[in-house]
């Protein structure tokens, strides 16, 4: 088929860019958007039209960043914070510094197939938001902040542009909806009693985004998975900011190990903008407006190689769950920059 021939192609070219494209610090809203391209592409089989099918899927994801990057290049946390006296202030170096920061996700999906090509998604998410700090500031040498609630909901559609016995492509577009709160906030050093949260522990995006994927899988006696996908950002949200689109290509190959159980290694490459805009609230009237590196727009955003292994379990006809580890193969991030150290998930899944 000429025109499939031509789709495999471009996802082949897509493939071959990988090592150009490479994921950085998230905000809550932007790691619950991650396991919606697990929804998109649920791996349960499209039914005939006269046999409509219902299936749901319930995904913990969790990840942990701890230590600075600047670039490539590995910062240690004296040379993150600034301590008056011993050094030069700068635009990189901060009187407040996170040290850890632990990123929770719980993604309820559900999907309907409703025409023999066609089905439709739902992601409503629940995110969790940790982050340990330290600082130059009397009362607040060591503090913890934390945020949680639900985030942006997704709406999706998922059309199957070819299939035969061995492979299969898929389109997917979808409209996340700005239900996350964007106006978290708690005691900072900024000032007394409660202030505005960085973007960082903000629990939605605030806009109108667009979620898009093109799904292609090779199945027989190799299973293959190649997912190419962006998020686009539109306008700029109340608070006069837009989180950075971002761009992924995902790889992942999966052999079975028994009748029932089946090994997975992947690659994800993704680049992340940098916000665009900013919430003044977050500026301090000095010198230098940015108390910590991750009230500045410009310190996210960035490259990163992940590579994972994972295993599926068919625990019945309808029925599976799978567990998947990551770990970041390199990162170049825009910084100085928290850094990713590792990513962890669990997927239950079901075909009513």
């Amino acid at each position: 088929m000429v025109i499939f021939a031509g789709a495999r192609h471009a996802l082949l070219v897509c493939f071959s860019l990988l090592p150009a494209l490479v994921f950085a610090q998230t905000t809550p809203a932007e790691f619950a958007e991650m396991s919606l391209q697990e929804l998109l592409t649920l791996s349960t089989e499209e039914t005939p039209q006269t046999h409509k099918r219902w299936s749901w899927s319930l995904r913990y994801q969790q990840a942990q960043f701890e230590g600075y990057l600047d670039g490539s290049e590995t910062l240690s946390l004296d040379e993150v914070l600034f301590v008056p006296g011993g050094e030069v202030r700068s635009a990189k170096n901060f009187p407040v510094v996170p040290t850890v920061i632990k990123q929770r996700a719980t993604i309820f999906g559900i999907n309907y197939q409703w025409r023999e090509r066609w089905r439709v998604s739902l992601a409503l998410p629940y995110v969790q938001q940790e982050t340990a700090h330290i600082s130059i500031v009397p009362g607040y040498q060591q503090f913890l902040l934390k945020t949680h609630g639900i985030g942006d909901i997704t709406l999706a559609t998922r059309f199957r542009l070819y299939a035969d016995p061995d492979e299969s492509l898929h389109a997917n577009l979808g409209l996340s909806l700005p239900v996350g709160s964007i106006d978290e906030q708690g005691d900072t050093p900024r000032a007394p009693g409660e202030q505005q949260l960085p973007y960082t522990m903000q629990l939605g995006s605030g806009t109108w985004d667009f979620p898009i994927a093109l799904s292609y899988r090779l199945t027989g006696a190799h299973d293959v998975r190649v997912d190419v996908a962006a998020n686009i950002r539109t306008g700029q949200n109340d608070r006069h900011y837009r989180l950075g689109n971002r761009y992924s290509v995902k790889a992942k190959y999966q052999r079975p190990i028994s009748d029932s159980v089946n090994v997975a290694l992947g690659v994800e490459l993704s680049h992340t903008d940098r916000i665009h805009g900013a919430d003044e609230s977050l500026l301090v009237a000095t010198a230098f407006p940015y108390p910590a590196g991750i009230t500045n727009p410009d310190m996210y955003g960035g490259r990163k190689a992940l590579a994972s292994v994972g295993f599926a379990w068919q625990y019945s006809a309808d029925m599976n769950l799978s567990v998947e580890f990551a770990k970041p193969l390199y990162q170049h991030l825009n910084g100085p920059q928290p850094q990713e150290r590792w990513r962890g998930a669990v997927m239950l899944s079901r075909t009513l």
